[in-house]
């Protein structure tokens, strides 16, 4: 490999990447947003706690962006339609499965209640309806988390008290979920492996993408 001739060998022996932070990132909000934050994780942590014994250990993150975004997606594009649920628990069902690990609890962030509401329907052991198997069968008996301080169970990032809740689930996820499967056409989405990768690059093999997967456009 060439290098410039007043570079010696041994400068370049001694020589680290300066691509790495030399302490971990921990804090992405203003202290309001964060303060929520912990207030969010000990509503959960209690709550898991107190109906079967779990903590906020055992979760993964999911993050549905539908709104305005239909130039942005590229599913959208090719279908006119959006993303089926299923699919984003297909992601799920696969990262558990590389990493021989199911979890119990699933953190969503979305801004479409319906997407919300369906989730909570799928994992209901109660529900009677029929519709998107797939997510029906593997939902089933898991705890749907939310954010309880956004209005509508979801963020509306058109009003500022959606906008300042979108950032406490922000924060949620990066600080909690094991995994996180969206969709990369978002910037938020792109925003949230980043995020993530900061907290982590200290450990050597972890790449930008370890965290967060994206959701598959079929099942196979």
């Amino acid at each position: 490999m060439y290098h410039e001739p007043s570079l010696s060998s041994v400068y370049l022996n001694k020589w680290k990447s300066r691509n790495r932070s030399w302490g971990q990132s921990t804090i992405n909000l203003p202290c309001k947003s964060y303060q929520l934050t912990h207030i969010l994780a000990d509503h959960w942590s209690n709550y898991l706690n107190d109906k079967n014994g779990q903590s906020l250990n055992d979760l993964v993150g999911l993050f549905i962006r539908r709104g305005d975004k239909e130039r942005e997606d590229s599913f959208w594009i090719n279908h006119r339609r959006w993303r089926n649920i299923f699919m984003y628990v297909k992601g799920i069902v696969d990262e558990e499965q590389r990493r021989n690990q199911i979890v119990s609890s699933i953190f969503a962030m979305t801004d479409d209640v319906s997407v919300m509401k369906s989730l909570q329907d799928y994992a209901n052991t109660q529900s009677k309806g029929i519709d998107e198997p797939y997510a029906r069968q593997y939902l089933r008996r898991r705890q749907i988390m939310y954010n309880v301080f956004a209005p509508q169970l979801c963020f509306d990032p058109f009003i500022r008290i959606g906008f300042d809740q979108f950032l406490v689930s922000f924060e949620f996820l990066v600080q909690y979920a094991k995994f996180i499967v969206d969709q990369s056409d978002s910037n938020v989405g792109r925003y949230l492996e980043e995020s993530i990768y900061a907290r982590h690059q200290l450990n050597v093999s972890v790449r930008t993408n370890s965290f967060v997967r994206d959701a598959p456009d079929f099942l196979q």
